[in-house]
């Protein structure tokens, strides 16, 4: 038996679109065991609908297997979802990478890690919340010539991150769908400075500049109508302190980020659910750490 954690990711993030993302401390469980039938069982989020065939966790365990020159055998599967679905918080890349660490654990280790991440990065179709979701901390994850390449910062433990989780949903496809084909190149030089700084303000512990460098102009503005409320909330954010708030994912939850361990942070949340609110949107608002450690086995 095995059970191992994986964390939510939010990716983007601000002005790294599709190769930015990061690890947050909010967790999937996925568990799996041999067993004399198959079974999955599936508890928390997408319990009603989430089941074979198709899922994703037993499609990506049999990805695994098959990696590996295996056939996947009888096995018990457990999915403990706790990262909602469809909001912006990596669900897909978490039960992705979940299934693959788990299947490969039990054929004792086989893949190693950058065969797995290849591997989560093919079924889920990109990056940026697969790798975060693997590695933990903070990803930068690019496409060149045909192959992926990641690189990781740790993230300084004071960081938090404050999640207001609207309750409806917004298709990545639906978020890319509005976006231009081509941009200004004033624009393209704003994003590429603002990356470049965050990424090295992140490596240095300068949380203040990577709040400042969050701004964007190749994604967000297009993105935000799809979001109500979303650029009150980002004002509202700001306005109570946070170092600075974005688009989680595709949207539609809105995440802002703060060092404050308690006053702070708890203004940050009571403006951007009040902000939603005053547009007519209800939302679930969480804080959380984030994470370093990545997708980890916990019990076997």
């Amino acid at each position: 038996m095995v059970r191992v954690r994986v964390p939510a990711t939010t990716a983007n993030l601000g002005c790294g679109f599709d190769t930015f993302g990061m690890a947050l401390g909010y967790y999937n469980y996925v568990q799996a065991e041999p067993a004399d039938a198959f079974s999955l069982t599936i508890i928390g989020e997408g319990e009603h609908h989430l089941h074979f065939p198709g899922n994703l966790v037993v499609r990506s365990a049999t990805a695994a297997y098959e990696l590996a020159g295996r056939a996947l055998p009888e096995l018990a599967f457990i999915c403990e979802n706790n990262i909602p679905l469809s909001r912006g918080m990596g669900s897909s890349s978490a039960v992705i990478v979940g299934g693959i660490y788990a299947a490969n654990h039990l054929m004792g280790n086989p893949l190693t890690t950058a065969q797995m991440c290849d591997l989560a990065i093919k079924i889920e179709g990109h990056p940026d919340n697969v790798t975060p979701a693997l590695f933990g901390g903070f990803t930068i994850s690019v496409n060149e010539g045909g192959n992926s390449y990641t690189k990781r910062i740790d993230i300084p433990a004071t960081l938090r991150a404050v999640l207001a989780i609207p309750d409806f949903r917004v298709s990545t496809k639906k978020a890319r769908a509005g976006m231009p084909r081509q941009v200004a190149l004033e624009d393209a030089v704003y994003n590429l400075g603002h990356a470049a700084y965050l990424a090295l303000a992140l490596q240095q512990g300068d949380i203040g500049g990577f709040g400042l460098m969050l701004n964007d102009r190749l994604h967000q503005p297009y993105r935000f109508p799809l979001i109500k409320g979303a650029e009150d909330v980002v004002e509202a954010a700001i306005a109570a302190g946070a170092i600075g708030c974005v688009i989680s994912g595709s949207g539609p939850t809105m995440i802002s980020f703060t060092e404050d361990e308690e006053i702070l942070r708890d203004n940050i949340t009571s403006a951007m659910g009040e902000a939603f609110a005053n547009n007519g949107v209800k939302t679930k608002i969480i804080t959380v750490g984030i994470d370093n450690q990545g997708t980890i086995v916990i019990d076997d």
